[in-house]
């Protein structure tokens, strides 16, 4: 084996998803689709980065996971509340999971199946000072109502 084997072999290793690093603040990139309740047009599945929020492991269900997306669509006419719900994530803090400043979008939660995550790569943990900027949106916001907060385990700390 060779040195760039040795290389893709560890990488491969180091972004496998696994049940240790589905946690709160993992950041991931897995394949979603219309079936996990995303709006899409001209197709039906995507790559998408995603934090996961919170995990249910005895009904094996990732509960609470944020999108991240580097552009808001400029067409739409966003609400004040929709706005402030949007995180700010530096490219440079996430060099190997953001090409560019992206936004966690913490006005929408989606449950995903852990088993799909599996197929997906692990990128690592939100920093400190993120995790808490994303928690405090989700502990605030409007647009959740205090059922989906319960639901999703989000109260404030």
């Amino acid at each position: 084996m060779d040195l760039r084997e040795l290389q893709d072999t560890y990488l491969r290793n180091e972004r496998a998803v696994t049940d240790e690093k589905i946690v709160p603040g993992a950041l991931i990139l897995t394949i979603l689709s219309t079936d996990d309740g995303l709006v899409l047009k001209n197709r039906t599945s995507k790559p998408k980065r995603l934090i996961i929020i919170g995990v249910d492991r005895m009904n094996n269900i990732c509960y609470g996971s944020v999108l991240v997306n580097t552009n808001m669509n400029l067409q739409a006419t966003y609400s004040q509340e929709y706005l402030s719900a949007q995180y700010l994530l530096k490219a440079v803090d996430y060099p190997e999971f953001l090409r560019y400043d992206s936004y966690a979008d913490c006005g929408e939660l989606f449950s995903i199946p852990v088993s799909k995550l599996y197929s997906g790569e692990y990128y690592g943990l939100l920093n400190e000072q993120d995790m808490n900027g994303v928690f405090d949106i989700l502990e605030t916001t409007d647009i959740l109502s205090t059922k989906e907060k319960k639901r999703f385990g989000i109260k404030r700390r």
